[in-house]
């Protein structure tokens, strides 16, 4: 039976977490991932689809079913980018209170970060100093310095998988495209992260990270690739590999979810332009995540803070 299940309606993926603990330590418990591409497709002012919608209804009945299963858990579920820039986030918000029975939390940015930070320092050993933490999602990214006290300081960018995915014409992506979203990368998080002073080590969170170790390692299993090192090369060379081939043979290479096939090339893109704005050779991967950081506050606080 699980103690908590904690939701994450990120814009590319929704993520449970059914938690058997929750400590200083993260949670531990099974963590179900479901790509609904929630952003993908939406209108110029955010508007999410309503195919998209229905595809998020679905995951959701889905997890309701899981959560029942594991003794109807207290829930807390979190919504980030697309979700907060939707003008039709009361449709997604709905959806939500209809399936899980409970308000879908809407966070900010900042928050975002905050929470994502929480989780990914858990790789570290207690009473690391200094670190950063990048976040590739699908419609944001966070960049996030700070030590064992929390965050210091942090930005949220309008950069993400599914967002610089539609401007992808053709498949395989033409080069020219894939270095455009490299370099407004590069630009973007250089411009946002003016003013940090952390020089520690860079951890990154989220499926395009996970994606590079696990493509390298041949599989997907996290406990091999949590704690990893994946070096800028590294990154660079799965993104050649994977940018030759369309959505079809990608879906085919050895720890790749083939639902992350169409979303990989952008997402490989960004984190190379974010390496470079960041000076960074490379970053150590975390399976801690948004979901640690909601789980450990909800726990310690009885439920998620406001803003």
């Amino acid at each position: 039976m699980a103690t908590a299940a904690v939701i994450d309606v990120g814009s590319n993926s929704v993520r449970l977490l059914l938690a058997h603990s929750v400590d200083a330590r993260g949670a531990d418990g099974p963590r179900i991932v479901t790509v609904t591409g929630l952003r993908r497709g939406a209108s110029g002012d955010g508007t999410v689809t309503a195919t998209a919608l229905e595809r998020l209804d679905a995951c959701l009945a889905d997890y309701a079913g899981m959560i029942r299963d594991a003794g109807m858990p207290p829930v807390v579920a979190v919504g980030t980018a697309a979700v907060r820039e939707a003008p039709n986030r009361d449709a997604i918000q709905a959806i939500a209170a209809r399936r899980l029975g409970t308000p879908l939390h809407v966070v900010s940015g900042r928050r975002e970060a905050e929470l994502s930070f929480a989780g990914a320092r858990l790789v570290l050993p207690p009473g690391a100093g200094n670190c950063r933490v990048i976040d590739i999602g699908g419609g944001s990214t966070e960049v996030v310095e700070g030590d064992a006290g929390g965050p210091a300081r942090s930005v949220s960018l309008a950069l993400g998988v599914n967002r610089q995915g539609d401007l992808i014409t053709a498949d395989p992506p033409p080069p020219h495209q894939v270095d455009a979203i490299r370099d407004e990368a590069a630009r973007m998080v250089g411009a946002g992260i003016a003013g940090f002073r952390c020089d520690g080590p860079l951890i990154g969170v989220a499926g395009t990270v996970t994606t590079v170790a696990a493509v390298m390692a041949g599989r997907y299993d996290p406990d091999e690739i949590h704690g990893m090192v994946i070096t800028a090369a590294d990154v660079a060379g799965v993104r050649a590999r994977l940018a030759r081939l369309d959505d079809v043979e990608r879906a085919r290479v050895p720890g790749l979810h083939p639902d992350r096939a169409p979303v990989i090339v952008p997402g490989l893109a960004i984190l190379a332009g974010a390496l470079e704005a960041l000076e960074a050779g490379g970053l150590m991967v975390s399976e801690r995540d948004i979901l640690d950081g909601i789980a450990m506050e909800a726990a310690d606080a009885g439920g998620l803070r406001a803003e």
